[in-house]
C-alpha cells in the first residue's frame, strides 16, 4: 500500500529475467492485470490450445 493511496505491485519472473512495478489504485484492475498475465504464460505441463475441429 502506498502513503498516498493505492497499491504498488511489483512483477518479477528470473526465469524470464523480467521485473515490472506498477502502481494502481483499483484492487480489481490489479487482479485483472495479473491474471491476464498469468494465463498468457506458458507452461511447459499445459497442453496447447488447439482450436475445435468443425
Amino acid at each position: 500500500m502506498l502513503d498516498e493511496g493505492g497499491y504498488e505491485v511489483v512483477r518479477r519472473d528470473t526465469t524470464r529475467n523480467e521485473h515490472e512495478v506498477a502502481a494502481s489504485t483499483s484492487i480489481s484492475d490489479i487482479a485483472q492485470d495479473l491474471t491476464i498475465r498469468m494465463a498468457a504464460r506458458s507452461h511447459p505441463e499445459r497442453p496447447s490450445r488447439r482450436k475445435p475441429e468443425d
